[in-house]
């Protein structure tokens, strides 16, 4: 049981710390869920705060009971060993398609910041979230430019959909293009046989392997492509 002397000494540091771990936290967690990525706001709220909250004990271990030979450093080893396993689970591969690579470093590096905060070094911490949301968001926005203008293909994408799981796969390799699915348009053509017309760019390096990706989807039955002509890319 925590004497009230500790308490009073070390509180603090918990809601000092603690809050600033979230706070940067939710700023890239608001950042994913508006992505609609697998990690969104609560996720990497908690893995940060997690991550700080582990240093903390590890400062308060110290501060209670003056083990000389006490590491911090393994505290945050064990965290990243930890925090891999849970970005593995991010990663999602089927049938040779792998997705979630972006969720997996975003779940790594916010638990670096939790670490960070986490041993006292909070400031350095929020500056380590700027970066990453500049990353996240600036660069998506300024990609397309540095790369050059988008050429538009309309495609409609013929699947068997019995069960529900050809939608939820094509789903998924939508979100991980951030393509929004409200301007695809998705109708029925019969029983269990469903349709989705919608466009997309076949410039950029990270579109090449789209329509690969589909074609892995169990239950695709047919892909046609009517090319456009090329447009400059939204800001």
């Amino acid at each position: 049981m925590e004497s009230t002397e500790f308490l009073y000494s070390t509180v603090h540091l918990l809601f000092i710390r603690g809050g600033m771990a979230i706070l940067c936290g939710a700023l890239i967690g608001i950042e994913r869920e508006r992505r609609g990525k697998p990690a969104g706001f609560r996720t990497n709220t908690l893995i940060c705060f997690g991550s700080a909250l582990y240093m903390l004990v590890t400062d308060y271990i110290f501060q209670k009971y003056g083990l000389k030979g006490i590491d911090p450093t393994r505290t945050a080893s064990q965290v990243v060993t930890g925090i891999g396993f849970l970005g593995a689970g991010t990663i999602i591969q089927s049938q040779g398609t792998v997705t979630g690579l972006t969720s997996a470093a975003t779940i790594w590096v916010v638990a670096a910041i939790g670490i960070c905060i986490g041993a006292g070094f909070p400031i350095i911490g929020f500056l380590s979230t700027l970066c990453v949301l500049l990353t996240l968001v600036v660069l998506a926005k300024i990609e397309p430019k540095l790369l050059g203008a988008c050429t538009f293909v309309s495609s409609t994408i013929v699947f068997s959909d019995e069960g529900g799981r050809a939608r939820s796969e094509l789903a998924g390799i939508f979100s991980e293009h951030d393509m929004d699915m409200a301007r695809m348009k998705i109708s029925a053509v019969d029983h269990n046989i469903s349709r989705i017309d919608f466009k997309y760019c076949t410039r950029h390096p990270a579109h090449h392997r789209f329509l690969q990706e589909i074609w892995r989807v169990t239950g695709v039955i047919e892909i046609t492509t009517q090319t456009g002509s090329a447009e400059a890319p939204k800001s």
